[in-house]
């Protein structure tokens, strides 16, 4: 609990860090000058043949002058890297079986037959005599035993050796680097860490493409130094695929190990892919442009939606089957989605994924999805406020099914959406046992086929209209 409010605070204060404001004051003055001529002609002038006498004047001239002030804020990006969330499956020199998070430190994480136990009882099983462990089945070893996990990385300009381009200090809320399943052989740090990047560009157009080498260091809870380099193919729409090559040495305090054990040393080398989400990359240029004018690169990005549904066949109520029927059966819960548009018939088409996506029809017909593809079409009937978006989604891995449906959704303007939904899906939990969720779930593959109609509800989702993307591709070009 104490981790997960530092985590809260250290999120609070980074969220602060993502607008630089300047502001320029101005003093307006507005003078005016008031000429008033009163002419009196002198007696005996007007004759045709007489002297014509100078004209008396009264002249009253009268200026005025009227200051005020007027001040104008700009808003620019401050970082050159605001991450969500990032995944990365490491291949490491551990000889154990493996935590096996699989491709891109994602793929195998809901996967029953491939991810570990838990840490503290996969320490267990090890601390067994060989007689006992090999009558326990086999996991099979895995290609990707390490992983690497964080949580809002960040990174920023900095400022030495002469203002050199390209030089970043950033830390993240939390990390983590696992050699493999066992707990006493990964590396972790709450907000107590740095790392120092120089970037490399081969592309500087999104999406871009750059190696940065890096240096880190860690104080708490483990204390290490993690040493390589990093190649970043992003971010587009948030999302970004990431090589890794690199050297993690430490220890972890005693007080933070489990049961209180004494502090061992770790040095792990490793290689790795991953993948990351919610997590924007900046080129220093990019913080010299205000907000208004950032590049927009997808026409929906979302970082969390929520559908309850309600399913037609009949299944047991998710929440608790001792309850009758309810209006609401089921759930659906995407993590990081974006759909990008694509630039056919009418230009409405878009096409995007998620990087995780939980569905369950019922309390036994539970699905888990890892970057699922999704097709779509969006049509404006109000304006920009009110949408339908007719949708195909695969689903292929843990689970494979299929999903047909239509969203009638309503952008509140806030960043916030709510709607309905109404479709079909159909396929098989796969590899993902619904009991990994869910509470006395199904321990094995379920099936699920079935209409179903849902409510809608998206508290942190940005639209975008095609028209605009495609309007600032053509207009940006820094």
């Amino acid at each position: 609990m104490k981790h997960f409010l530092i985590l809260i605070f250290l999120s609070a204060l980074l969220s602060s860090c993502i607008t630089r404001y300047e502001t320029d004051a101005y003093t307006i003055t507005v003078r005016d000058s008031l000429i008033r001529e009163n002419v009196r002609n002198a007696p005996g002038s007007g004759g045709e043949n007489g002297t014509v006498y100078p004209s008396s004047r009264t002249t009253r001239l009268t200026r005025e002058s009227l200051s005020y002030d007027s001040t104008y804020e700009r808003q620019y990006p401050a970082f050159l890297r605001y991450g969500g969330i990032e995944f990365g499956g490491l291949i490491t020199n551990s000889s154990n079986a493996g935590l096996g998070p699989g491709l891109l430190g994602v793929y195998s994480l809901a996967d029953s037959s491939r991810i570990s136990l838990p840490g503290h009882l996969q320490d267990s099983i090890n601390k067994l005599p060989d007689s006992v462990k090999n009558l326990l089945p086999k996991k099979p070893t895995s290609f990707f035993k390490g992983h690497l996990f964080r949580i809002m990385p960040v990174e920023y300009q900095l400022h030495w050796f002469n203002e050199a381009p390209d030089w970043t200090i950033g830390w993240n809320a939390y990390e983590s680097i696992a050699q493999d399943d066992s707990t006493i052989n990964s590396l972790w740090s709450v907000g107590a860490n740095i790392y120092i990047r120089k970037r490399f560009w081969f592309r500087d157009k999104p999406p871009y493409l750059f190696a940065s080498p890096f240096f880190g260091i860690s104080l708490l809870p483990s204390a290490y130094v993690n040493l390589g380099s990093e190649l970043t193919f992003g971010s587009f729409g948030g999302f970004n695929i990431r090589a890794y090559a690199g050297l993690a040495t430490g220890f972890t305090w005693k007080p933070f190990n489990p049961n209180n054990a004494n502090s061992k040393s770790i040095t792990t080398p490793y290689l790795g892919l991953g993948v990351s989400a919610l997590d924007f990359v900046n080129k220093i240029s990019e913080t010299q442009h205000e907000w208004k004018d950032m590049l927009h690169s997808a026409v929906e990005l979302s970082a969390i939606d929520i559908d309850f549904l309600d399913a037609f066949a009949g299944y047991p109520n998710l929440l608790d089957t001792t309850i009758g029927k309810l209006p609401i059966t089921g759930i659906s819960v995407q993590i990081a989605s974006a759909h990008f548009p694509l630039d056919i018939w009418d230009g409405k088409f878009w096409a995007g994924t998620s990087l995780f996506k939980f569905f369950a029809l019922g309390y036994f017909q539970g699905a888990f999805s890892v970057l699922p593809l999704r097709f779509g079409y969006r049509q404006y009937l109000i304006a920009e406020d009110l949408t339908l978006e007719p949708f195909i989604e695969a689903n292929y891995y843990p689970s494979s099914f299929i999903n047909l449906a239509a969203r009638l959704r309503l952008n509140t303007f806030h960043d916030m959406t709510v709607g309905l939904i109404l479709g079909y899906a159909n396929g098989s939990s796969g590899a993902f046992l619904p009991k990994l969720f869910i509470p006395n779930g199904s321990k094995t593959a379920t099936s699920f086929g079935s209409f179903y109609f849902g409510v809608s509800f998206s508290p942190k989702d940005r639209l975008n209209t095609p028209e605009l993307v495609r309007a600032l591709e053509k207009l940006v070009n820094w």
